[in-house]
């Protein structure tokens, strides 16, 4: 055991006074007159054990009361080093969240910059004995080298916000895997105390993977903002997946407000390839709302925008950034077999954003399909084992395949190709049932199709219907459905974009064709089939671009703007090229913005990057709350705190994890009580 301040132990020479008064106190004599030495014998002999053991008892007691007074202002404490079961060199791990929440303003700053001051003190005031294992959310192989007391203070300097987001308990399960490395390598460690600088927000601290721990110790610190506020794009959609020069385009908006206070006319900036808009938009406490802007596109090609809002607390997600492609027309291809209908064709030659042509099933070749975005397989019978391998293909590339079968497939040639596509097979033909009873009008494939949802549709009956066998692993949506609970036209829903149709459009299944919803259905197929693009990605997450068009050169793709050039890492998934943003280099080296993508020095797509909006919220965890989560966890050496009012105003030792100072302050008011006790009813 050790004290902070052992000079006050000096005043256990203090001890003698009672002892002396005691002795003082024993040796006085009174003189009694009495009548009858027989009585004055009695009374002595009765009463001389019993004051002797009383006076005995309240100097005891007083001298325990100074005692207990005097450990407790020198304030003693069993330091870490003497918990330690081995010997070897202390080491302090020290985290500082460098998440972008940690920007927000504290009483003297912003947040991370008060957490970089308080680990400079800890560091300063450590012994130059003690080894530091300083690091940040990045957790790369820099950050896993034991520091000397130099090296930490000159890595504090280099410690700057960034986007990557970090649970706590991966953080502490990562300090453990450091250390034991260390261990096992023959470097010798005694005392292993954690240090956690972090506002921990509650949907990013995480506690699912915290293990059982009972010789580190742990100090988790909370720096709070002075207001919890923030107010910032979540994200960004548009409500049809088509867009087309001349076209409307309807964006919407989600704005979240999160603190106590409502706010009102909100501005909201919106700017995209030269068109540029104001918004005032009201957002409720504590909530989100949804604003929808629309504009129409005068030109073809690639778009990016940005969308800004101002707020006072927090500013890194104050843009959102997205982008897209307008296409000037769409390449579809209609393969007819012998059970195909005119129709199709026609109805899609009305059109003159798609570029139709229209091949019989025996002309078939792959290239074909090399400037095709929508491929109908239009009344075919059987489909081959190496043509439907071409067609997953195409299907794996972006490309969009709707299939209406013909009037006697070959239904193990269909199944083998659907089953590839991971949808539903069909089976026999079944003519019960066959009348439309329901439409998915909430569905995106219907969006803006009808001016109302009827419930009693008013259609021609099937004659026939091909029966759906839907199976283990296959993933879709049905979009219309029949009375007997098959459905006549589903898509879908997994990496392909696919539509089955569960009818042939020959004569005897009946008369579909002649129904205004199938002119609807076969345009509404031909404009989902341009190739997808997600508007942006989140920079760190696992997220990929799709590259339909890269070119087979050797040179690497590049991401370029104004400020930046960066190479990233290109994943090959079947036939298909993918940018991949998730790893640490691109963490370090991207921010958020519209980037041009250059293949062979030629700008091939645009790629919009934001950061991840979990870091946006201002829920965070209370220190008790997350004591709490460690214990249940089979943690034991804790000890929370909380600074609210500016690192320099507040000091935490975490040499002296045991204190006992509070414990002797209560053993001295107990013997101050015994004593009065035993003065005022022992007569």
């Amino acid at each position: 055991m050790r004290f902070v301040y052992p000079e006050f132990l000096w005043a256990f020479a203090a001890l003698a006074i009672p002892v002396i008064i005691h002795l003082f106190n024993f040796r006085r004599y009174k003189t009694l007159y009495f009548s009858s030495l027989q009585f004055l014998k009695f009374v002595d002999q009765q009463t001389r054990s019993t004051q002797k053991l009383k006076h005995y008892l309240v100097l005891v007691l007083r001298l325990f009361f100074l005692s207990a007074l005097i450990i407790a202002f020198a304030q003693p404490y069993i330091p870490a080093e003497n918990n330690s079961a081995k010997g070897g060199k202390s080491v302090i791990a020290i985290y500082i969240d460098n998440s972008f929440s940690m920007t927000a303003k504290g009483t003297e700053g912003e947040l991370i910059s008060e957490a970089r001051e308080f680990a400079r003190k800890i560091i300063q005031d450590a012994s130059l004995e003690t080894g530091f294992l300083l690091h940040t959310n990045l957790l790369s192989g820099i950050e896993k080298r034991i520091l000397t007391k130099p090296e930490a203070l000159e890595y504090l300097d280099k410690i700057e916000p960034g986007p990557m987001v970090r649970s706590i308990d991966k953080i502490i399960n990562w300090q453990r895997e450091v250390l034991r490395n260390e261990q096992e390598n023959g470097i010798p460690l005694a005392v292993r105390q954690h240090l956690l600088l972090s506002d921990f927000q509650r949907h990013s601290t995480g506690a699912s993977e915290f293990k059982e721990d009972k010789e580190g110790f742990y100090y988790p610190i909370r720096f709070s903002p002075q207001e919890r506020s923030n107010l910032y794009v979540d994200s960004v959609w548009f409500s049809s997946p088509v867009r087309k020069v001349g076209s409307n385009n309807e964006l919407n908006v989600r704005l979240v407000n999160a603190s106590d206070l409502d706010l009102s006319n909100v501005e909201l900036k919106f700017k995209v390839e030269g068109i540029t808009r104001d918004l005032f938009v009201d957002v409720p406490k504590n909530d989100h709302t949804i604003t929808t802007l629309n504009y129409t596109e005068k030109s073809a090609g690639l778009k990016t925008g940005v969308l800004t809002v101002n707020d006072r607390q927090l500013f890194w997600d104050d843009d959102y950034f997205f982008s897209y492609q307008v296409q000037s027309s769409a390449g579809v291809l209609v393969l007819n077999g012998v059970s195909s209908s005119p129709t199709v064709s026609q109805i899609l030659r009305l059109e003159p954003f798609y570029k139709v042509t229209e091949i019989n099933e025996n002309s078939f070749t792959s290239d074909i399909l090399s400037d095709k975005e929508f491929l109908i397989l239009n009344g075919l019978n059987s489909i081959s084992s190496g043509f439907s391998e071409q067609l997953v293909k195409f299907a794996q590339n972006g490309g969009s395949i709707g299939i209406i079968p013909g009037k006697e497939i070959n239904l193990n040639e269909y199944n083998q190709l659907l089953s590839k596509l991971e949808l539903p097979l069909l089976g026999n033909i079944h003519s019960q049932g066959t009348r439309i009873k329901k439409i998915q009008y909430d569905d995106r494939f219907f969006h803006g199709m009808f001016d109302k949802k009827k419930e009693e549709i008013n259609l021609a009956v099937l004659n026939k219907v091909y029966t759906v066998l839907p199976r283990s692993g296959s993933r879709y949506f049905e979009l219309i459905q029949l009375q007997s609970g098959q459905p006549l036209l589903y898509r879908a829903n997994n990496q392909f974009n696919a539509f089955v149709l569960a009818t042939s459009l020959d004569e005897s299944f009946g008369t579909l064709t002649s129904e205004s919803l199938y002119p609807a259905i076969l345009l509404r197929m031909a404009e989902l089939s341009q190739r997808p693009t997600p508007l942006s990605v989140v920079l760190g997450s696992e997220a990929s671009f799709p590259l339909y068009n890269k070119s087979g050169g050797e040179r690497p793709v590049l991401l370029k703007n104004e400020k930046t050039e960066f190479m990233p890492r290109i994943e090959r998934r079947g036939i298909t090229y993918s940018i991949v943003l998730s790893g640490i280099e691109a963490i370090e080296n991207l921010r958020s913005g519209n980037y041009t993508i250059m293949d062979e020095n030629q700008k091939t797509g645009v790629l919009s990057l934001n950061y991840n909006r979990t870091e946006s919220s201002v829920d965070c965890f209370e220190t008790d709350e997350l004591k709490e989560l460690m214990l249940q966890a089979g943690m034991m050496n804790i000890s929370t705190s909380e600074i609210d009012k500016g690192q320099s105003l507040s000091k935490i030792d975490i040499d002296k994890p045991f204190e006992y100072w509070r414990l002797f302050v209560i053993l001295a008011l107990l013997f101050l009580i015994a004593e009065m006790l035993v003065l005022k009813l022992w007569k």
